[in-house]
């Protein structure tokens, strides 16, 4: 199964993370782990347009993408980012309604350390 993390603060969106498989086909037929990957790094594509410095991202070869925003963005910067992230989180819960066996997505609160 895929597990989503979205990461609110205050209610905005700060990051997310995906993680594991979702096997619900084999390995290169799976449609609901390429829908998450196209989503998921779009998202990343798109905020790594929009947001200048601080985005903080990892991907790895396990299936795990995270990605947070900086604490401090400008608000053109804090806009744009919450509207690419609200539009991937839109996509992924539409895939969680079709495909409940396979994807969870979760909202967790977030704080900075």
């Amino acid at each position: 199964m895929i597990i989503v993390s979205v990461n609110r603060s205050n209610g905005m969106l700060k990051g997310y993370s995906v993680k594991g498989h979702a096997g619900y086909k084999p390995p290169g037929e799976d449609i609901v782990c390429a829908a998450v990957s196209v989503l998921a790094q779009t998202a990343l594509l798109g905020l790594g347009n929009y947001v200048k410095k601080g985005l903080d991202y990892q991907i790895d070869d396990s299936g795990v993408l995270r990605c947070s925003l900086p604490d401090k963005l400008a608000e053109t910067e804090s806009i744009q980012a919450e509207a690419i992230l609200e539009t991937m989180v839109i996509g992924l819960k539409n895939l969680q309604k079709n495909y409940s066996k396979y994807i969870r997505v979760f909202r967790r609160r977030w704080t900075s350390c």
